[in-house]
């Protein structure tokens, strides 16, 4: 169902953000207990030449990946509370891989943010055998500080997904795609994308950033360096999709929570979500901070959900039985446009305003 006269303040708020080159173009989609809404503003690009963004626009998720390797690791059903060098023997001796996974999903880890492994390689040697052996070697020697409490970092989810595709035998997004993206009913409108794979045909994907390593505005393959070095496809970055996509999963996630899940337990998600101390990150989710929250005013205080830097997010009330998926690219052509953090939570009030949700 397309947004009509329901988007209409949710458009108004989109369209003033593109006037203002917050980003070139949007998507939001919005589930609320009996339908999933969903509209398109703006181009993909600053050029009146650009062509306009669609429903079926790709747009680059970032960090929301994040949250499928996670469910990825729940859906096996394997014990997190393990390390990483007791599931892949070839990682013994190696700090990072004394981390077990629980510490990895939740940045608990004590590894650092980001660091620029991409360097190991070049553009052209992206998802080499060389540079993806020289990339994990540098991770898997990352020190671990002493962790106290919370500490995001893209190196953590990098390890856990490599971990997962070694334990599962198979490439990381062909576990995520049939453990968590089929289950769920969206793949398609979700998946990878390796360097080098074609795109389905006919699909526009939304440009990012203009990225000086690579010496191009990066189009149809992952913004991340870490991710594109490694071949494209990384536990923290990778997963590209439209915003009713993200939204489908977000639905599968609130059905989970209420005990209906077709894949995921109640139980298990629960089990994500519990609170851990020192932070708001769980297993693969984020959840309502006090104070400054994307998520706005009006959304409730167990929401769950994740962003992307490229500037998505999925966010889910299960009090409400609303889910909210925002898909830009903010980043294009710089990722020193910071605009989305004020539309983000203008979004979600618009929806719930819209929704009629103001308690």
């Amino acid at each position: 169902m397309t947004g009509g006269a329901w988007g209409g303040g949710v458009r108004a708020v989109l369209e003033d953000a593109v006037a203002r080159g917050v980003t070139p173009g949007a998507q939001v989609a919005v589930w609320d207990g009996g339908a999933l809404r969903s509209l398109a503003v703006g181009r993909v690009g600053y050029s009146p030449e650009d062509p306009p963004v669609t429903e079926a626009t790709v747009f680059d998720l970032a960090s929301v990946t994040k949250p499928f390797t996670a469910l990825g690791w729940v859906l096996s059903g394997r014990d997190l509370g393990v390390t990483a060098a007791a599931l892949v023997p070839a990682f013994r001796g190696e700090p990072a891989a004394t981390a077990t996974l629980e510490a990895l999903l939740t940045h608990r880890a004590g590894l650092a943010a980001w660091a620029p492994l991409y360097a190991l390689t070049t553009p052209e040697g992206a998802g080499s055998g060389a540079a993806r052996e020289a990339m994990l070697a540098a991770l898997l020697a990352s020190p671990r500080e002493a962790p106290e409490g919370e500490r995001y970092s893209d190196l953590g989810y990098l390890l856990a997904g490599e971990v997962l595709a070694r334990v599962e035998g198979a490439p990381l997004q062909e576990v995520v795609t049939a453990r968590v993206l089929a289950p769920f009913g969206c793949e398609g409108p979700l998946g990878y994308r390796g360097v080098g794979a074609p795109w389905r045909g006919g699909v526009a994907c939304a440009p990012t950033e203009r990225c000086a390593w690579r010496g191009r505005v990066v189009r149809g393959e992952v913004h991340d360096e870490n991710a594109f070095a490694y071949g494209g496809v990384a536990g923290h970055a990778g997963l590209f999709g439209t915003a009713e996509g993200l939204c489908r999963a977000g639905v599968a996630l609130l059905e989970a929570y209420a005990g209906g899940g077709k894949a995921l337990s109640r139980e298990a998600l629960l089990g994500m979500l519990a609170p851990r101390p020192g932070g708001t990150h769980r297993v693969g989710f984020d959840t309502r901070s006090d104070e400054g929250s994307s998520t706005g005013r009006w959304l409730g205080p167990r929401t769950f959900g994740h962003l992307g830097f490229t500037g998505t997010s999925l966010w889910c009330d299960p009090d409400a039985g609303v889910a909210i998926a925002l898909t830009t690219n903010r980043v294009h052509p710089s990722r020193d446009n910071l605009g989305i953090r004020a539309l983000r939570p203008a979004v979600h009030d618009a929806v719930c305003e819209a929704l009629g949700r103001r308690d």
